[in-house]
Order: structure tokens, then sequence, then C-alpha cells
């Protein structure tokens, strides 16, 4: 983080420049573009165009523009957005605070010819020691799967994986404001001599389909055609084909180690190890502690709502519909809670129905029902091959303690001893150093994908899986 100064302004200005071509200066604080241009009129009169594209700013004009050799101070009144600098290396870079509304962010802005894409310094750059295709291959329910297969120098055949997602809709680089950590964790591998396949999720990038559809099951059988895809490769080790899922995708990659032949090794990145029920409880206790303003009490209150509600879903078995009992289930608690409890989780003035609709809509869902009657014990202690678990010790996603505890019980119990489970410190659900370690900060954060993780992840395949092939 940059220190920066505040600066004293000079009275008398100085314009920059004499001609109508603009100058301009980029700089990034976490996920943040600013984006600022100087230009002259014919007249001789200085402008300043400021751009915010994470925040739908584009090129506000300045309302107030003060202009020296060594600073600038720049007032956009309409978006209530005050840019303060100071210049440096003959105006090539700028050292400037940014206020918004109040909240004030530093930045090193350089200068550039243009508006520049997000820039994380782990994100992959070209060139690379490796080939590139763009692939696709057909899953089932006439699913189009479109992804990217990076392939090592030389002959082969190399061993391979399939890299599987987690919630969400997600693309093949698994892009979240800016940051591409699937294809940082393809970078690494395929540099290490792995074939490493990544694609668009179900309504995604060039992939078609509904996502919304979709289940974990349907998931599955998505990552399978992409399996049944490395194996028709002649590059492609078919004896060993692994499969490497971050949360949901974890989770996945687990029952695809129980259920497919053609899987030879299992990596889970803050995969789900415990039952649906239990996850969803875990989590939204985990959500609501780190949430700034939240008390321990309020806590309490709501995740006395939400483990009624979830008890309620789990227990109707899944060809039953959920209305009636889980608005029985509702209305019972509400009538149970004095006034301020009601007031605690915001069901006044009508929102109890709003959040009940809400609620009754994203319960009634396919993946929602699957997911919340997902049992672990179906999958794990069936999988003997080898298998790396990892996850952060500051995962409020899918808290680690609980989630590797139960992957190792389970693994015990069916007798498997090929398995190494790692928690590491200082780490999100994204594999990210954290500071507040919320969900919030996460888009800001500068790392893409853990280093120290990826390090782990190159030693465990080359004992278990590149040893085992010599």
């Amino acid at each position: 983080m940059l220190h920066f100064k505040t600066i004293a302004l000079l009275s008398s200005v100085t314009l920059i420049g004499c001609t109508s071509s603009p100058h301009a200066w980029q700089g990034q604080s976490g996920s943040k573009r600013v984006f600022i241009e100087l230009e002259t009129t014919p007249e001789g009169t200085s402008q300043a165009f400021l751009s915010l594209p994470e925040q739908w700013i584009d090129k506000a004009k300045a309302d107030t523009l003060v202009l020296s050799d060594e600073s600038i101070l720049a007032i956009f009144n309409r978006e209530n957005i005050r840019f303060e600098g100071s210049f440096h290396s003959g105006k090539d870079s700028i050292q400037a605070e940014v206020t918004t509304y109040g909240k004030t962010r530093e930045f090193a802005l350089g200068k550039v010819d243009s508006l520049q894409p997000v820039y994380f310094a782990q994100n992959p750059r070209p060139p690379y020691p490796y080939r590139s295709e763009e692939v696709t291959y057909e899953s089932c329910d006439s699913i189009q799967v479109a992804g990217t297969l990076t392939i090592p120098q030389g002959k082969g055949p190399f061993p391979a994986a399939i890299i599987i997602s987690g919630t969400g809709k997600q693309d093949r680089d698994g892009t979240f404001s800016g940051h591409k950590p699937f294809f940082k964790i393809a970078d690494y591998l395929t540099r290490q001599g792995f074939i490493v396949l990544r694609a668009d999720d179900r309504g995604t990038g060039k992939t078609n389909g509904i996502y919304e559809e979709a289940t974990t099951s349907d998931f599955a059988r998505d990552a399978q055609a992409g399996i049944n895809y490395l194996k028709q490769r002649p590059e492609t080790d078919t004896k060993h084909i692994g499969v490497i899922g971050h949360s949901e995708g974890g989770q996945v990659a687990l029952m695809l180690g129980a259920d497919s032949p053609d899987v030879s090794f299992v990596i889970s990145l803050a995969g789900v190890g415990v039952d649906g029920l239990q996850i969803l409880k875990l989590q939204n206790d985990a959500i609501l502690r780190t949430t700034p303003g939240m008390t321990p009490e309020r806590v309490d209150q709501f995740m006395s709502l939400f483990n009624t509600l979830f008890d309620k879903v789990h227990s109707v078995p899944l060809e039953q519909p959920l209305d009636i009992p889980l608005r029985q289930a509702f209305d019972q608690w509400v009538a149970q809670q004095d006034e301020a409890t009601l007031k605690a989780v915001n069901f006044n003035d009508g929102r109890d129905e709003m959040f009940f609709s809400r609620y009754l809509h994203q319960a009634q869902g396919r993946w929602y029902r699957e997911m919340i009657n997902y049992d672990p014990e179906n999958y794990i202690p069936r999988i003997h091959k080898p298998v790396l678990a990892l996850n952060g010790d500051k995962d409020i996603m899918v808290p680690a303690k609980e989630n590797l505890e139960s992957i190792k019980q389970l693994l015990d119990k069916g007798g498997n001893t090929q398995y190494k489970i790692v928690e590491l410190p200082g780490l999100n659900h994204m594999f990210q150093r954290c500071k507040e370690c919320t969900r919030e900060e996460i888009p800001d954060l500068e790392d893409v994908f853990s280093e120290e993780a990826l390090q782990i992840m190159g030693d465990w395949l080359r004992e278990n899986v590149q040893k085992d092939r010599k």
C-alpha cells in the first residue's frame, strides 16, 4: 500500500501543454482503476476528465481544476469525487488520493495512451512456454462445452487434469474483478508437465445451456465429459487423469473420485467435506460473524431463523413440494419471537414476507434441494486413489476445520492412506492472503492464487503422479 502525504497546492496555475492532445494516467488499487485525462482546449484552457470503470463512471468532466507543475486538484461535483495528486518523474507518474462519498483510496498512476485492463501481477502473461488450444466437446443435455487446453512442450504423453469451478456462473479462468485464478493454476501446472483443461460453465462464455437449471450432479457430468475429451487426445497419458475442484467443484471432484474409473487423482481446493445441511449452517454463521456491525446476539438471532428453515427444507423429501411445510415453519418461528428479535432480523414493515418469498424461490430450485441433501459419506469413503485437500484457515464460505476433518475421517473410514490434508494459515476461500477476511474485500486483494498452495500442489503431484509414471 502506498503511503500518501497531503499535497499543498500552489495558488498559481501552470497549464500543462499548449496543444489539444490529451495526457492520460492510470492507476489501480485492488481491483479499482482510476483513469484521468488532461486536455488543453484551443483557447488554452485545461480540462480534466475522470473515469472509474469499476464504478461505472466514464469521462466525467471536472467542475474545478487546479494545476501546477507539481500537483493537480480536480473536483467532480455531480459524481462527488475529489482527485488530489502530485506529479513525479517529469509528469510520467502521479501519486494520488481519490475520494468518493467520503471514502479515500490511494493510487500510483503511470502515463498511458488509453484505458488499460485490470492488472494483477500474478495473472499469467505471454509468451507461454506451452501450447494453448481453444476446444469444444459435448456433455449431457446437448451441452456444448467450450474451454482452453494447455499442453506442455515436448512429445508426451503427459498426465492431465481438469479444473472444476465452484458455485456461481464462472468462465474458464474463474475471472472475478480481474483475477484469473484458474488460469493461474493451469499456467503453473502446465509448466510442471501437466495437460490442463479448464472450461466455461453452462450458460457462460462460449458454453451453451442454462446454468440456473443445473444441479451439482449435472456439473459432475460436465466434468466427466471433459475427462472423456482428455482421453481422446493423443497427448494424454490416459492412466493419469485427475480432477481439481474448487469449493462446490471440490465436492464434484470428490464425487468423481469415487464414481469415475477414469480419475487417477483428486485435488480438493476449499472443497465441501460435510453434508449439505451442515455446510449451509457453517457458511452462514461464519459470514454473519465477519459482517461489520454484527453482534454475537444478532448472529444467534439470524441463525435461529436460518437453522429453522434449513432443517425444514432438509426434512422434506425431494419429490414433495416445499411451499406449505416451509410456510408453516416460518410462521411458527415468527410467532415465537419477541418484537426486539423481529426488529433485529429486519422483519418489520412487511419485510418478513419479502424475505420468505425470496427464500422459498431459492429453496425450491433443483440445485438447492439436491445440495442440501448431499451426503459425503456416499462418496468419500469409496475413493481409493491419491487425494490432496487444501483449505485456507480464513475461509468463511467452506470453513476449513470442519470440512477438512470430515474429509480425513471419511477417507480413513474407507481405508484410503494415500491422502494429504493441509490447512493453510491466512488464506481465504479464494486462496488469497487476506486482511479483514470478509467477502467484501476479496475483489480488492492483490493475490490471484496463493503461491504456497501452488507449490504444495506441484510437490504433491510430483510425488503422487509423476513419480508413479516413471
